[in-house]
């Protein structure tokens, strides 16, 4: 187990109005729609998102939204190499920010 160097810090005392979630009627980067709000972590099955030493990291897509709109960050588990895209409401359509 490591040990903690600093205390936890929470998005929403950094962004107090940026939160993790998926919003019904917006599809999620694979295509399926909801039709319910969802809590926007698509990590694996265990919902782990772990990042290791040499780069790497769990695979997944995490999912914010504010007033500005939605977001996803795009997580590539074999470089660790990510992507923030937008929802574009008028084509309704994902685009790469």
């Amino acid at each position: 187990m490591d040990r903690r160097l600093v205390p936890p810090q929470l998005l929403r005392d950094e962004f107090p109005l940026v939160v993790f979630g998926l919003r019904a009627g917006i599809p999620d980067l694979d295509g399926r729609r909801s039709t319910a709000d969802s809590d926007g972590v698509r990590i694996g099955a265990s919902r782990i998102l772990t990042l290791g030493s040499d780069g790497t990291a769990t695979s997944g897509t995490l999912y914010l939204h504010s007033r500005r709109g939605q977001f996803a960050i795009r997580i590539l588990g074999a470089t660790g190499r990510t992507r923030v895209l937008r929802f574009d409401t008028g084509p309704g359509q994902w685009s790469a920010r």
